[in-house]
């Protein structure tokens, strides 16, 4: 006999139920609460706005610097080359047999020291040739004077052992000159740079036979473009550097010539600057570095160049004034490295802002961090 099965309970259905939809309650719930949450922040958000727009912005922290005079240089920086103040390559000016180097190379010649001697006999003989034809020349005139005494000579006779005396004298001077030239002698004081001959060399008028340069001092020859020079002829001043030398500036020198017209090369204007240069520590052919002072300004406004914003009216910085950022235009000067003098737009007094002036603009309020009075605590 079969068993008869009981209906099912009604409240077991209801909790079964329950039981296998509860995660989508709670999911359900869970995004009701989210959505209420973004509702509320976006309302506060909102009302943030809303009231920060009311109230402005908030403060900007800058820096100012308080404008006071100061001096300004401007300078122009320019490569230059060091040179001999004077290089003669000598020469012979007469022909003769090269015989004998009488200095060495790299020593200190005194000016009218020997350098080189030639061969002299031929000269010698010369001399010697001329001398007896001046003797004889002397001879005649005295003899011909006698004779006029007793009117055995005419004037015309005398006058011609006159032509022939004089031209017997030079004749003289001509040899004796040329003798002299065998005897080859530093024309200044320098440094016997190389021999340019050998010895056993015929060499002849024009022939180059040694090398002289004078060291002390030393040239510095700059090249200054066409747009510099007008301010170049009037410099106030000038610093040269070798590096070779170490970092501090040359002692000494002037100004030696500034050319009137460009090298052919390069366009240039070569300024020489000429320096001591006694111990011999700068040679021929090393680079210096020279800076010329064009133009000093000792009662300039001085700001640092990253206060100054570039606009299309022109340049502009901002100043602080009762607490919030004031736009001027202004118009610059000299500038020396990172430091730029303002000729219009500023006066003494006034709290440039020169950090955060780019963040800022006009009526901004702002809250000044740190104050100065020296540019150079600026220095970036």
């Amino acid at each position: 006999m079969t068993p008869k099965l009981s209906p099912p309970c009604p409240e077991k259905s209801v909790i079964r139920i329950c039981l296998s939809w509860w995660p989508v309650l709670v999911l359900f719930l869970i995004l009701v609460l989210l959505y209420l949450m973004s509702v509320l922040k976006t309302e506060a958000v909102a009302k943030a706005r809303r009231s920060q727009r009311k109230e402005g912005p908030p403060p900007i922290n800058v820096v100012t610097l308080t404008l006071a005079p100061a001096l300004i240089k401007e300078r122009i920086t320019l490569p230059g080359e060091i040179r001999a103040n004077r290089q003669l390559a000598v020469p012979s000016e007469v022909s003769a047999v090269f015989l004998k180097k009488t200095r060495h190379e790299g020593h200190f010649i005194q000016q009218g020291e020997t350098l080189a001697q030639l061969d002299t006999s031929r000269y010698s003989a010369r001399l010697q040739a001329e001398k007896a034809l001046f003797i004889a020349a002397q001879a005649s005139s005295r003899r011909l004077k006698n004779l006029n005494l007793t009117q055995l000579a005419t004037p015309s006779d005398l006058d011609h052992a006159a032509a022939n005396l004089e031209q017997a004298r030079n004749a003289l001077t001509a040899a004796r000159l040329d003798l002299s030239k065998c005897e080859i002698k530093a024309p200044f004081s320098g440094y016997l740079d190389a021999y340019l001959v050998e010895k056993g060399d015929f060499v002849t008028p024009g022939t180059l036979l040694c090398r002289l340069v004078e060291l002390d001092p030393v040239k510095i020859r700059v090249g200054i473009p066409e747009s510099k020079v007008t301010k170049v002829r009037t410099a106030a001043a000038f610093s040269v550097f070798v590096d070779a030398l170490g970092d501090s500036p040359l002692p000494g020198g002037r100004v030696f010539h500034l050319a009137r017209a460009t090298d052919n090369k390069a366009r240039l204007y070569n300024l020489d600057l000429l320096f001591p240069n006694k111990k011999g520590r700068m040679a021929p052919g090393m680079f210096a570095r020279v800076e010329l002072v064009t133009q000093i300004q000792s009662q300039a406004l001085i700001v640092p160049l990253y206060a100054i914003i570039a606009r299309k009216n022109g340049p502009i910085v901002f100043i602080e004034e009762g607490g919030k950022a004031v736009m001027r235009e202004v118009q610059t000067g000299i500038q020396e490295g990172w430091r730029v003098e303002v000729t219009q737009g500023l006066t003494a007094g006034d709290h440039v802002i020169v950090v955060g002036q780019r963040s800022v603009s006009e009526g901004r309020k702002m809250t000044v961090v740190r104050h100065t009075e020296t540019p150079g605590e600026l220095h970036p």
